[in-house]
Formats: C-alpha cells, sequence, structure tokens
C-alpha cells in the first residue's frame, strides 16, 4: 500500500469521523429542541388550565373561558406531535373540544373571591399577568387575530382596575363595620387617588361617587368619635371645681 493510499484513507476516516460528530451534534441539539418545546407547551397549557378553573368568577366570562380552551387545546394539539404515544393528550383534546363546541352556552363555575387584602390583590394581579401572557403568545402564533387580542389586552387592564375597586371597597366597607372608621378613610382616599389616576376616568365615574360618598361617611363618623362627650365633660368640670374648692380649703388652713 503506497503512502498516497495511505493519506486518502487517513483523510477519509477524518472526514468520516467529522461527519459522525456532526450528525451527533445535529440530533443532540434537536433532541434538547424537542425536550424545551415540549417543556414550554406543558407549562402553558397548565397555565391555561389553571386560569380557566382559578380566575375569580367576577372575572371570568364565557368568551375568556372559551379563549383559554382555544390556546390550551392549541397547546395540546402540538404536543401530541411530539409525543404521539402519551394518551393523556389525547384524552384532554376531546374534553376542550366538547367544551369548545358549546359555545356562549359553556357554564362558568369559577366561585367570586372576595378581595380583602393585599395578598389576595396580588395573587389575582399575577394570574392577570400569566392570562396577559398567553394572549400575547396566542397572537403571535396567530391562534387569535392581533386587533382581538388588543382588545383583551385591554380588557384586562379594566379587570385589574375592577380587582382594586372590590379590594377597597371590600376592605373599607369591612373596617367600618368594625368600627373602625378612621382606617376605613384611608382606604377610601386611596380608592379615590386610584381612580383618578386612571386614563378613562369616565368608565369608573360611578364607582369614583360611591367612593365619595363612603369617604364622606368615613370623615362623619370619625369627628363623631372625636367630638368631646357632654357627660364626660360636665364630671370634668365637677372634678376641676371640686379640686379647686380643695386647694381653698388647704389654703385657708395655712394662713389660719
Amino acid at each position: 500500500m503506497s503512502s498516497v493510499t495511505i493519506v486518502i484513507l487517513i483523510l477519509v476516516g477524518v472526514v468520516v469521523l467529522f461527519l459522525i460528530g456532526y450528525l451527533n451534534h445535529i440530533l443532540e441539539k434537536n433532541k434538547l429542541d424537542k425536550a424545551r418545546r415540549k417543556a414550554e407547551l406543558i407549562d402553558r397549557q397548565r397555565r391555561c388550565a389553571h386560569l380557566s378553573e382559578s380566575l375569580p368568577g367576577q372575572l371570568m366570562t364565557t368568551d375568556l373561558k372559551q379563549l383559554l380552551n382555544r390556546v390550551e387545546l392549541h397547546c395540546i394539539d402540538q404536543l401530541r406531535v411530539i409525543d404521539r404515544h402519551d394518551p393523556k393528550y389525547k384524552l384532554r383534546a376531546e374534553e376542550l373540544r366538547q367544551l369548545i363546541a358549546k359555545a356562549d352556552e359553556l357554564p362558568i363555575k369559577n366561585p367570586p373571591l372576595t378581595i380583602t387584602s393585599d395578598e389576595q390583590v396580588k395573587d389575582v394581579r399575577f394570574q392577570l399577568e400569566s392570562l396577559q401572557a398567553q394572549i400575547i403568545r396566542a397572537v403571535e402564533e396567530k391562534l387569535i387575530a392581533a386587533n382581538q387580542g388588543k382588545q383583551w389586552l385591554e380588557h384586562i387592564k379594566q379587570m385589574l382596575v375592577n380587582v382594586y375597586i372590590d379590594y377597597f371597597s371590600n376592605l373599607g366597607r369591612q373596617l367600618l363595620s368594625q368600627n373602625q372608621p378612621s382606617k376605613a378613610r384611608l382606604v377610601f382616599e386611596r380608592a379615590v387617588q386610584y381612580l383618578k389616576k386612571q386614563k378613562d376616568m369616565q368608565l369608573y365615574r360611578q364607582q369614583l361617587q360611591e367612593f365619595d360618598a363612603l369617604l364622606a361617611r368615613a370623615n362623619a363618623l370619625v369627628l363623631e368619635h372625636t367630638r368631646p362627650n357632654p357627660a364626660q365633660s360636665t364630671q370634668l368640670a365637677e372634678g376641676i371645681e371640686q379640686q379647686n374648692q380643695e386647694d381653698e380649703w388647704k389654703k385657708k388652713q395655712i394662713y389660719d
């Protein structure tokens, strides 16, 4: 075997090894991309299902629930392409199609939430931010039209305002019922300031009037609580008069 043949064989071997390494790299990359895509779709599917079930009843509508069903079904269909042998995706897809087929007759079973704490507000706000992210992604994937997505994003902003309205109203009224008008007044003042900062105040004109009335009521109660009690004032005056008389008597005893 000549030296030229040996060199050629070596070069061929190097090229083959290079091709094998390159193909392994491509296969590993595709495998990682597939696993990453699957994890992302599972996360989105779970978020949609969670939002559909856990959003407070006062925020959930049939249109919103159906939108979440459609986005979740889209994720499920993509997962079935990646993992065709998992039966749970097929069962969930059939269930979602049945729900979507009900259209406007789909029942809403989400219980309303009485929001009275900052923690509850934060939880609901986090849910609305998650919903916003799902809608933006749905627009990017052309699952819903861009103008429809814009309308939904505006609606989510109004939903967040309504969450704060519920929070201020519930907490303030609770404090009034607990005979804490000073704290209630602070809550209603926050509510009025919050609504006045909204770009379209006309949407919340009625709620602003209600909070103004509640603020006036809280102010009246605070003044009533701080007003001197006539009976207590009389007792105090009598005590001072008695003390003065005792002082005069002591002075008289000393001079006598």
